[in-house]
């Protein structure tokens, strides 16, 4: 599986230019392991199965990851998880955007609260919050020269004389973006400056119905305008429309989103772009300046419930979803009066513009964002060396302890390292015993060197302790679990007994 990262490691430009170097170390290797990295990457929030892990087996390391969508009722449990499995300081969660922020610490907040009311104390998320975004290459998304911008919009069939106004994305009125304020904007666009507004939508229905919806939707509520619809999934869309756009329109009012990173894409490309003020979107555009940013509204109570609904499986997640969004107004009238400036304003298209490349390039470029990613792990590494390294003697998830803890009470007698044992004459020989699918069973948990078992067994010739006789197998190389395990199994098949 790690073949397709290496071979992306050793053809990538940082990997040369920086001296990187690529190990691959699997899962049980990571947690035990003692020349691990001291961080630990998901591309996604932390898996609290690696907190317990490390908890367990006093692993020394740090966990970081990012935040994506976090709407869904998986996702939300997971932020819970952040209170109460091992999580630590010197772990960090990063956010998107400062709305995501917002999010998780509301809801670990009001979870925290239920901690503390049931169980006392002051439970506290501890894992850092870390606000980095999205990236984008400014080399692949940059302002096009005047012949690609003609070749672009021949290619795509918009004339001279008129403004393309481009959406790009998924078409999803229930989990997305509903289109109506992008099409009632460039309807009024049209009739107030008198342009000729092109609207492009590059992107994709799941289904359809979808698709035929969005046309409908389009027909009647943007007659003003020419509407072209264009698959984004087709990578020649994806990256070649760009070059043939004066304005980016994106209008999310969906829980669901956290960042727009295709606005950042614009931004790069110095489109000037009217968005929501949704989210991270008021993260991307400098309102008035790269960009105008359309206020949005919700009701207090009307989605009163709903998480409800869907914990307990009453609805399901598009249907929550589809709820929410009906709950969120996009300010029309502001949308048209920002689509209308644009459109009407070849300068204030061009300034805007600018500015958006310039800020694309300083905030969001690929350089700038891993560097704050480097610069976080670094504290993380620090933290961790910092805090030393506290290893269990035993590895014993508290969430599931050990079977000589969980299972204490089923046995007549546990045998420690100061019981004696003895061999047994005319037992089995050990070789037979592992030979046979009976009595070979979990092999790669016993000591795999013969030699030292009959080195052991001649010790046995007369009462010898268990420390004893795990000694012998811990200096041939075992460690110390399965000495004791390979003790057992010379036990269970009457190799040795007690003495």
């Amino acid at each position: 599986r790690a073949g397709p990262l290496r071979r992306e490691c050793e053809v990538h430009p940082s990997s040369r230019r920086r001296q990187r170097s690529l190990r691959v170390f699997t899962e049980a290797q990571f947690v035990s392991a003692a020349d691990a990295p001291r961080i630990l990457y998901f591309p996604c929030p932390p898996g609290s199965r690696f907190a317990w892990a490390r908890h367990a087996a006093g692993s020394q390391f740090a966990l970081c990851g990012v935040t994506h969508t976090l709407s869904s009722e998986s996702a939300a449990l997971s932020l819970c998880d952040l209170l109460t499995a091992p999580y630590e300081s010197y772990d960090s969660l990063i956010c998107t955007s400062r709305a995501v922020a917002d999010l998780v610490r509301a809801v670990t907040g009001a979870f925290a609260e239920y901690l503390a009311d049931r169980f006392g104390g002051v439970p506290a998320l501890r894992p850092r919050l870390e606000v980095i975004p999205l990236a984008v290459n400014p080399e692949k998304f940059r302002p096009p020269t005047a012949d690609e911008r003609k070749a672009r919009r021949q290619q795509f069939g918009v004339a001279d004389d008129e403004v393309m106004v481009l959406c790009v994305g998924r078409l999803s009125h229930h989990a997305k973006a509903h289109p109506f304020p992008v099409f009632h904007a460039t309807d009024q666009a049209a009739r107030r400056t008198g342009r000729k507004v092109h609207l492009v939508l590059a992107g994709w229905a799941a289904h359809p119905a979808v698709d035929r919806a969005y046309r409908d939707g389009a027909a009647r509520f943007a007659p003003a305008a020419r509407v072209s619809f264009l698959d984004g999934q087709d990578p020649q869309v994806r990256s070649g429309v760009w070059p043939a756009a004066d304005v980016f329109v994106s209008l999310p009012d969906n829980i669901q989103e956290t960042f727009g990173l295709v606005v950042v894409e614009a931004m790069a490309t110095a489109l000037p772009v009217v968005g929501s003020d949704w989210d991270g979107y008021r993260d991307l555009v400098t309102n008035g300046e790269s960009g105008f940013l359309v206020p949005t509204q919700m009701i207090r109570g009307a989605t009163n419930g709903a998480t409800f609904r869907l914990l307990f499986g009453q609805t399901n997640y598009d249907h929550f979803l589809g709820e929410c969004s009906q709950a969120v107004t996009v300010d029309l009238e502001a949308a048209a009066d920002a689509l209308s400036r644009l459109v009407g304003s070849a300068e204030l298209r061009r300034q805007m513009g600018i500015a958006g490349r310039a800020r694309a390039v300083e905030r969001f470029s690929w350089e700038k964002v891993v560097r704050a990613y480097e610069t976080l792990w670094a504290e993380q590494e620090r933290e961790v060396m910092a805090r030393g390294k506290s290893r269990c003697a035993v590895l014993s998830p508290v969430q599931y302890p050990a079977p000589e803890e969980s299972f204490a009470g089923y046995a007549t007698r546990w045998l420690t390292d100061s019981d004696l044992l003895r061999a047994v004459a005319g037992a089995p020989e050990v070789g037979v015993l592992a030979a046979l699918p009976l009595t070979n069973v979990m092999p790669d948990r016993r000591c795999p060197d013969d030699t030292a078992i009959a080195t052991l067994l001649k010790a046995a010739d007369r009462p010898e302790s268990v420390g004893n006789l795990a000694a012998i197998l811990e200096r041939a190389g075992s460690d110390a679990v399965k000495a004791r395990a390979t003790i057992a199994w010379l036990l269970k098949y009457g190799v040795l007994r007690s003495a």
